[in-house]
């Protein structure tokens, strides 16, 4: 427990890495955000601009084709045209008034200006008026609005004088020579007017550049940090798991060393049960705890490399920690309950119960789990026994299969209970067969004992001679194996 605290505690740095990336990545989406909103604005402002241009160009080119026609349609032309500019000019003055938003918009409107532009428009006005590029903006922009009253002026001077008849060519070349002169001076006003504003959204980006540049170094560099603090600590559990687990391999080995020499004798399954309880079930305990914690943090980190290894450690510990609470059942059947009547149980749902367990084994061998017993099938064949037995049965299929299915099946009748465990994988070798055929077969005088092949099937031949079974494998190399099971009633 004092090595899980100490994992705890060092959780401590890694939240305050943590919240420094956090605060990062809010601060760049903020900063990002608020200079999207202004470049926006500015892009409205440049857009007003074009049509600020074009209305003050029409308006002129109507106005002087009225001077020398006298079109009375001309001259609504020009001031409809003209209307575009004064626009605009009558929201920068209710801006400047403070005047409510709607007055406002009202003007830009009128200067056909986008209506999802204009909240921008009011925005960057009103909150960044100080600011130099767009102060500078607004100051041609106010000299604009000037030379567009000029123009208004001569237009009625103009209007006054065709309505009363007294225009004269001399006037009319006076009237065209100050509109041009108007005309050329609002060019270089609006010419101004975008370059300022153009120059300051290229400051903008540049600085927006800097600040990303800046942050993503922090969060890279915090990252990193985190992740090499990680990295050490799982080194360090790496170490004192691959002790722990060398120590409990030494454990096993003299747990079959001396499994060999024992009988069947209730004092000898008592220091199996012993043996197992204090030596193995502890530390197996402590060792799935961590491999359980190492299982979340990596989980929550998002590091499928370091997850997938805590994953394995998970799982390799559990497994063994469900071996030895088999071993410890089964050492529990020889001392107290060799009796095999039981009251009836649900076949189906012991099987299925295995499968869940196996299921994740399996699915990372690609393997599926198959149940093909029926649901309506009951047994009184001792449960414990049974669930031993599927349970052997099935971790041997599942380490053998690869890319295949695993089925269980059942069925009874009046005289004898049948079930099999039936594969796809690399199947048993006929001298593998034989030997535990002949072992079986020779159970009343010779001792079942272990050797290299492992203890499963040991477990399972010892278990049907307590409950008077049978076996029978049926096996094809590269083809798969089937396990059947005969107990008579």
């Amino acid at each position: 427990m004092s090595k899980l605290k100490l994992f705890k505690n060092s959780k401590k740095p890694n939240v305050i890495i943590l919240l420094v990336i956090f605060l990062s990545c809010s601060l760049l989406i903020f900063i990002n955000g608020f200079t999207i909103k202004i470049l926006s604005g500015s892009r409205a402002y440049v857009n007003g601009e074009s049509h600020y241009s074009k209305g003050q160009k029409d308006a002129v080119r109507h106005l002087i084709t009225y001077l020398y026609t006298a079109d009375v349609a001309q001259w609504e032309l020009y001031k409809i045209e003209l209307s575009v500019p004064q626009g605009d000019g009558a929201a920068r003055i209710a801006l400047i008034n403070g005047k409510s938003d709607e007055v406002v918009k009202e003007g830009f409107r009128a200067g056909r200006n986008h209506e999802d532009d204009l909240q921008d428009l009011i925005w960057v006005f009103k909150n960044f008026k100080s600011i130099p590029f767009i102060h500078k903006a607004i100051q041609e922009w106010e000299q604009g609005d000037a030379l567009i009253n000029q123009i208004e002026r001569i237009g009625l001077e103009i209007h006054k004088e065709i309505t009363t008849g007294t225009l004269t060519p001399e006037s009319k070349s006076y009237y065209l020579f100050k509109l041009s002169e108007v005309s050329d001076k609002l060019t270089i006003n609006e010419r101004d007017f975008s370059n300022t504003l153009g120059e300051g959204t290229r400051e903008i980006r540049d600085y927006l550049i800097i600040a990303n540049i800046i942050f993503v170094l922090i969060i890279f560099g915090s990252v990193s940090w985190y992740y090499s603090s990680m990295i050490k600590k799982l080194l360090l559990s790496k170490h004192e798991i691959d002790d722990t687990n060398k120590h409990l391999h030494s454990i096993i080995l003299d747990l079959e060393r001396t499994k060999t020499d024992l009988s069947r004798e209730i004092i000898q399954q008592k220091k199996i049960i012993g043996t197992i309880s204090h030596d193995i079930r502890s530390p197996l305990k402590y060792i799935v705890l961590i491999g359980n914690y190492l299982f979340d943090e990596t989980k929550k980190d998002k590091d499928s490399t370091l997850h997938k290894y805590s994953s394995s450690m998970l799982k390799s510990s559990s497994q063994l920690y469900e071996f030895t609470k088999i071993l410890i059942e089964y050492s529990n059947i020889y001392i107290e309950d060799k009796a095999h009547e039981q009251s009836k149980y649900s076949f189906y749902d012991l099987v299925q119960n295995k499968i869940e367990l196996f299921k994740e084994i399996a699915g990372n061998n690609n393997s599926i789990l198959i149940n093909s017993v029926a649901k309506n099938l009951f047994s009184h064949v001792n449960e414990r026994i049974i669930s031993i037995i599927i349970h052997n049965l099935l971790d041997n299929a599942v380490k053998n299969t690869t890319d295949g299915e695993i089925e269980v099946g059942a069925f009874t009748n009046d005289k004898k209970m049948v079930f099999w465990v039936k594969d796809t994988g690399v199947g048993m070798s006929q001298d593998l067969i034989a030997y535990y055929t002949n072992l079986f077969k020779n159970k009343e005088s010779e001792k079942l004992i272990l050797n290299n092949f492992g203890i499963g099937l040991h477990f399972v031949l010892e278990l049907l001679i307590i409950i008077n079974g049978n076996i029978v494998f049926s096996s094809v190399v590269n083809g798969g194996t089937t396990v059947t099971i005969e107990i008579d009633y």
